[in-house]
Formats: C-alpha cells, structure tokens, sequence
C-alpha cells in the first residue's frame, strides 16, 4: 500500500470507528425512565370526627329552659313530676338575705 491509499484507510477506519463510539458516548441514557419506579407513599388513615368546642357561655333563665323541653307549659303547672324542675333554678336571691327571693330570671347568659 502506498502511503495515499494507507492514508485514505486509516481516515475511512476512524470515521466508520468514531460514527459507531458516537452514540455510545451520549451522556443520557436510551430511555430515562425505563429502570425508574417511584416510590407510592403509604396510607394514613386520618381522624375525621369533628372536634367540639367549648361554649364561652351559658343561656340560662326560663326561656330558656322553655326552648330546650318537650312540654314547657309543665314548667307553670303547680302538679307537675319533679323531673320538671321545682322552679328554684329560675330564681334570683338576694346576696344579704340568701333565703329571701329577690326576682324571677326570664333571660340570663353566665361567663
């Protein structure tokens, strides 16, 4: 072989070898995804019942009490069970004279 020909050769050799090292030297995989699973979080059951919250205040008086039973008349009717209550809740007392009644409370809101 003449040096032409050796020349044409060895250039014809690293073109055909360097097209082939080519997509070899890609720095991205053939497909990025194809070994790759995400990991699937695991389930944790949650608490959902509602929390109660507490009342800042008390209603309280004979309307009151009215709204909050099934037969608010038996709360004006000298015979009725005592499971109605003998009326002393609704009643007002004076500080000086505990057993003196001072006045009757129709609507009251306690803090």
């Amino acid at each position: 072989m003449n040096c032409k020909n050796l020349r044409r050769f060895l250039t014809a050799i690293l073109l055909v070898g360097g097209v082939t090292l080519i997509p070899s030297l890609s720095a991205q995989q053939p497909s990025p995804d194809e070994g790759f699973a995400a990991p699937r979080p695991t389930q944790i059951p949650v608490d959902t019942t509602p929390l109660e919250k507490p009342v800042p205040f008390d209603i309280t008086g004979i309307v009151a009490q009215a709204f909050n039973r099934k037969r608010p008349l038996q709360m004006i009717n000298p015979l009725a069970p005592a499971k109605y209550g003998d009326g002393r809740d609704n009643v007002s007392w004076d500080p000086d004279n505990p057993e003196k009644p001072k006045g009757v409370i129709l609507f009251g809101i306690q803090w």
